[in-house]
């Protein structure tokens, strides 16, 4: 068992041990770290833009959307995009607002895909079964 670390200090964050077994890869890993470390603990929610993201974890701005499309479609993360009104009355867009999903029902969400792709997997397997069956006991008649 991992010892839980105590602290008067704001100056750490933890990381779900579940996160590296989700097979998201190390960018995406680094992008939800920094996301956690932004996040205020009481909303579970942030908005840093793209740039900071970028400059906080050394990757491009393109790398970083990338992996905040991946940690949304795999529901750990939902974006809700912000926009605001400038000094001179025009909508701009403003920053997303990222919301920190619970690991379990990322976990969950995770192994309900995993399910769907078995399922399928056994389905076509069942199919090339059948086909193959088909295919010995009936040959075609020559034209």
């Amino acid at each position: 068992m991992v010892p839980i670390l105590k602290s008067n200090g704001k100056n750490f964050f933890s990381l779900p041990n579940e996160l590296f077994f989700m097979n998201i890869g190390h960018g995406a890993i680094t992008v939800y770290a920094y996301l956690l470390y932004c996040e205020d603990r009481r909303t579970h929610q942030c908005h840093p833009s793209y740039r900071t993201i970028s400059a906080a974890v050394h990757l491009t701005v393109s790398t970083v959307m990338k992996h905040i499309t991946k940690l949304a479609d795999r529901q750990f993360i939902t974006i809700e995009n912000t926009s605001y009104i400038d000094k001179h009355g025009m909508k701009q867009n403003g920053n997303n607002l990222y919301t920190i999903l619970p690991i379990q029902a990322t976990m969950d969400h995770c192994y309900q895909q995993q399910m769907l792709r078995l399922e399928e997997r056994q389905r076509w397997q069942q199919a090339q079964a059948l086909l193959a069956q088909s295919t010995e006991s009936a040959p075609c008649a020559p034209l």
